[in-house]
């Protein structure tokens, strides 16, 4: 079985168009566009974090939280709508016990893998040819379903409770949504997570969830170093 295919057991091959790139979407002084969505499927809850210029990718931060194969997350960086960084680390499942991991991989201007490091439950293994080519694939899939779940309006909402209030993550302020009760699957003093659609101070919840766990807002994970 491959290192790597557990992470992405619905990976299929992809023909996407490419992403708009060039010096114009690497100039700092046009706008960001955030994007935070989130779904929920067969291997989990993923979360994502995204951010672009001028329609190309600059960054994307995802949250993976699977019980049973383990949670990790992820942190995407591009170069002039390239591909330049990847880093993942968290858990995996190994004859039924979760042992951590880590994935570093970086590119040239040109795509060319120039660095690349997996580690294993202590353990450094080399990656593939193929399983490096199915990582730039996914991080192709990825961007494609953020516009997805954009469009669909799946947001991520989180929050937590304050004296008798729902306060948003978002927003820092207090929010209403037609049910409270609909939360009580969480901890009743504490955070709560969301996929829904927030709109002058009232949320509506299109799903819930419950196995997404966390003492404090969640936010995009920050595991590459930018000024390297």
């Amino acid at each position: 079985m491959s290192k790597i295919s557990f992470l992405f057991p619905f990976l299929l091959p992809l023909v996407l168009s490419g992403c708009v790139a060039g010096n114009l979407a690497d100039n700092p002084a046009l706008p960001i566009t955030k994007v935070n969505v989130a779904e929920q499927k067969s291997d989990g809850t993923h979360i994502y974090w995204y951010l672009s210029r001028q329609n190309a990718p600059e960054r994307l931060g995802e949250r993976v939280y699977n019980t049973k194969q383990g949670d990790y997350q992820s942190d995407y960086q591009w170069q002039s709508g390239k591909l330049k960084t990847l880093l993942q680390q968290g858990d995996r499942l190994i004859d039924g016990q979760q042992v951590p991991f880590e994935l570093q991989l970086r590119f040239d201007s040109q795509g060319v893998a120039v660095y690349q490091r997996y580690k294993e439950d202590g353990h450094i293994l080399p990656l593939t040819t193929n399983e490096i080519a199915e990582l730039k694939q996914h991080s192709e899939y990825l961007i494609d379903q953020v516009e997805r779940l954009k469009k669909s309006k799946q947001y991520f909402e989180q929050g937590y409770r304050q004296q008798q209030q729902l306060i948003s993550c978002q927003t820092q302020q207090p929010i209403a949504i037609d049910d409270p009760n609909v939360l009580s699957v969480f901890d009743p003093s504490g955070y709560w997570a969301a996929i829904g659609k927030q709109k002058n101070g009232k949320l509506t919840i299109n799903k819930l969830l419950p196995d997404v766990v966390s003492e404090a807002c969640l936010q995009a994970p920050i595991l590459i170093d930018t000024k390297q």
